[in-house]
Order: structure tokens, then C-alpha cells, then sequence
């Protein structure tokens, strides 16, 4: 799994799965979100999966899918909440990573 600090708070990384959950943990992150709509590959593991997986590893989970930019701009305020309220890291995911970086300038910009 090939990760990405964008700042304190906030690492990004592509789609990841069950299995990485504890490692994500155990690296310290509190928070686990999701950026990716279920259903875009074949494959891709649920959000009902992994939140089930984050969940039970003591992690607060939180789904905040994006496709567009209007998807963006729909779930920033949320985004913003949630890193800010979030009690340690946030680890986020969705395909590449890039939208979960997106999100992160947005909201940052908009501070």
C-alpha cells in the first residue's frame, strides 16, 4: 500500500482493502474515509466491508463519495468536519488517491 502525508492530519492513498485495515491502525490513524462510490471496478471492495473492518479495529470510519467536481464541492464542509473533529489522523482512500488529495486543497483553500 503506497501512501501519501499530506499534512499532520491528513494521508491519502488508492483503494485499499480489508487486510490493510490493521496496518492502517497500527500506523496510528483514528479516522478511516472513503472517497470512492462502491461499484466503480469489479472487485473493489465495499465501503460496507472496510468501514465493518475499521470499525471493529477501533477506528471511526466516515464515507464521503466523490465522482465530479460538484461531488466535491457537495461533501468539503463535511470533509472539513471530520478531519478537524477527528481525535488523530485521518487516513482517506479512493481509487488513485487523487480525489481524496482534490478534496484536501479544496477544503484547505477554503479555510
Amino acid at each position: 500500500m503506497i501512501a501519501k502525508k499530506l499534512s499532520d492530519r491528513v494521508t491519502v492513498a488508492p483503494q485499499i482493502a480489508v487486510s490493510d485495515v490493521p496496518a492502517i491502525k497500527e500506523a496510528g490513524f483514528t479516522v478511516l474515509m472513503c472517497n470512492r462510490p462502491d461499484g466503480e471496478d469489479p472487485g473493489q471492495p465495499t465501503w460496507a466491508e472496510i468501514s465493518q473492518a475499521a470499525e471493529a479495529a477501533g477506528m471511526q470510519t466516515s464515507f464521503l463519495p466523490m465522482s465530479s467536481r460538484e461531488d466535491a464541492l457537495a461533501v468539503m464542509a463535511e470533509f472539513t468536519r471530520v478531519v478537524d473533529e477527528a481525535p488523530g489522523p485521518v487516513f482517506a482512500y479512493c481509487r488513485s488517491g487523487t480525489r481524496c488529495e482534490i478534496l484536501w486543497s479544496m477544503a484547505e483553500a477554503n479555510r
